[in-house]
């Protein structure tokens, strides 16, 4: 059977036929019982009789009966729980209009005087029929989705569908079909948020009246139920109603365990963060607030704001990671630096994931935590620093200063440039130790330090391999051995006049001068680390050999070259 067939009742309709004249009964026999099943009685008490035991699909009642008219057998009828919506044809010789007037009054859906014409009466009988088997396709529909109808009147009030499942009340006890407005029946908290979405409808803000509510039902409890309607004509509102306790409740426990969450992550530091993404905001709970000196009343912010908060230099690798999370559902997971509002960048590490997608695959929702790893990263760069600069001058140490000598070799064999390598000695030093103290040695070392970092570029390493001794590398210099020398010996030069300036040592004025061995390297086959130094070091000794202060040039690798 078709669906339409089942919701429709296609089976011939069922007509309780009252009137007390067996005449106009056998009339109605004859005229209707071809299309539709036919049940005579002749009195009143018979309808209510024949209502108790089965239901029909409409009533034709004769006005004018002994012992219990029409007007008395109506009221009667509607009185029974069964015959609910049945709709009503007074078929009567009462021509007048009082009684016409009252029959529509009472509930009555159409008037028919005798004598009648059967094609009229078929026609007639036919649209109420079709009416009500469409209001009760559409009961069956509203049913299936759990809602229900109303109707607002903007100057009298709100009517409720008898049919509701679900009847509201205003003092707990009687169910209300009809009540001034929603705010009667609404919890009182609610109040407020009613008479805003009314107002927002009404002056054109919202497309429709719509809202999330409590209404109280018999019993008095009150039930979460969504309101939704729309102007039909000037002065009525239409809509439907759903009860949506269930969702209501899972939002409330939702976001009771987000709330337990965020007072835990609260309480650990960590800073929440939760992203629609298709929305220009993304919301942020205290913790996250604190670590960047933003005020906690303010909990959501403009994405755009948030991403220029990033450290410029960390930023393109944070969009990246968050465009492969976004897009190939990555794991997104960072370390970076986000400027606090008093102008100091503070270091985070940050994860998170999508974790809803529409069902074309593009993400809807992101959250994820971050947490203040500022003294983790201090730690590491000391670390670093301990490892790699020498504590006492703040220069690369020997190890640094090996790594870039590889990385310079390297570079040269790729593109057939030179290098140069000083090996510096501090003329005297010992001396200086010896009579003022190791503290004195120390500040002397400290400034040598300073003067060679100023006479190099950006690109060259000064490093302190230890004691008074230390090294400058000069990288990519020219391909041409004797350009890569002449450059290589004016900074050599510069160097030695700048470090054989006196110094200023505490109350002292003590004066000391560099022995300085310079050698070119290549990026040739057999050129090693160790070569370069041995090289650069016998020449910094044949300095010393021939009076100091002065730059001697290892001729080992002019000859290997030559």
């Amino acid at each position: 059977m078709r669906l339409e067939s089942h919701l429709l009742d296609e089976a011939k309709a069922s007509i309780l036929a009252v009137d007390d004249t067996p005449a106009i009964l056998q009339l109605l026999e004859l005229t209707l019982g071809i299309d539709y099943e036919i049940v005579p009685v002749e009195s009143g008490q018979a309808a209510l009789d024949a209502f108790r035991q089965r239901q029909f699909d409409l009533v034709m009642l004769d006005l004018m009966m002994p012992d219990m008219d029409g007007f008395e057998t109506l009221k009667r009828l509607k009185e029974l729980p069964s015959f609910e919506g049945t709709p009503v044809i007074f078929l009567t010789a009462m021509d007048d209009l009082t009684n016409e007037c009252s029959a529509l009054e009472l509930g009555a859906d159409d008037y028919i005087t005798k004598p009648f014409k059967p094609n009229l009466v078929r026609l007639r009988i036919a649209n109420i029929l079709h009416r009500v088997r469409l209001q009760r396709l559409l009961s069956l529909a509203l049913a299936g989705a759990d809602q229900g109808l109303w109707s607002w009147n903007l100057d009298g009030g709100v009517r409720i569908a008898s049919a509701w499942s679900q009847p509201l009340t205003v003092d707990g006890q009687v169910k209300a079909l009809e009540f001034k407005d929603w705010r009667e029946v609404c919890h009182p908290d609610d109040v407020p948020a009613v008479s805003e979405a009314s107002r927002d409808y009404l002056s054109g803000l919202k497309p429709a009246f719509e809202i999330d509510v409590r209404l109280r039902r018999l019993g008095g409890t009150w039930t979460w139920f969504n309101i939704h309607g729309k102007f039909s004509g000037a002065e009525m509102i239409i809509g439907t109603y759903r009860n949506v306790e269930a969702r209501k409740q899972a939002e409330l426990k939702l976001r009771e365990s987000e709330e337990r969450l965020r007072h835990v992550m609260d309480a650990t530091g960590e800073g929440i963060w939760d992203w629609a993404v298709q929305e220009p905001i993304v919301r942020h709970n205290a913790a996250w607030c604190r670590l960047f000196g933003l005020g906690e009343e303010t909990a959501n912010h403009p994405v755009a704001e948030v991403l220029a908060m990033i450290n410029p230099d960390d930023r393109p690798e944070v969009e990246r990671l968050l465009h492969e999370c976004l897009v190939n559902d990555q794991p997104f997971f960072a370390e970076y630096r986000v400027r606090h509002v008093d102008g100091w960048d503070v270091w985070v590490q940050a994860r998170g994931k999508v974790v809803e997608r529409a069902a074309d695959g593009s993400p809807l929702r992101m959250v994820g935590a971050l947490q203040d790893v500022s003294e983790k990263k201090r730690i590491e760069e000391e670390y670093r620093r301990l490892a790699l600069f020498d504590t006492l001058t703040g220069l690369p140490n020997r190890r640094l200063l090996i790594d870039r000598l590889v990385q310079a070799i390297e570079q040269n064999r790729r593109n057939a440039t030179l290098g140069a390598l000083m090996f510096i000695d501090m003329d005297r030093f010992k001396t200086l130790n010896d009579t003022l103290g190791h503290d004195h040695g120390d500040m002397l070392l400290i400034e040598v330090a300073r003067r060679l970092s100023g006479a190099v570029r950006k690109m060259d390493t000064a490093a302190r391999l230890g004691g008074d001794e230390f090294v400058i590398m000069l990288p990519q210099l020219s391909a041409d051995a004797a350009m890569a020398m002449k450059d290589a010996m004016t900074v050599a030069n510069k160097v030695l006049r700048n470090l054989g300036v006196s110094y200023q040592l505490g109350r002292h004025e003590y004066d000391s001068t560099p022995s300085i061995g310079l050698t070119l390297f290549s990026g040739a086959h057999g050129e090693t680390v160790d070569g370069i130094l041995r090289r650069a070091d016998a020449a910094m000794y044949e300095a010393k050999r021939t009076g100091r202060n002065r730059v001697c040039v290892d001729q080992a690798f002019a000859l290997a070259n030559a």
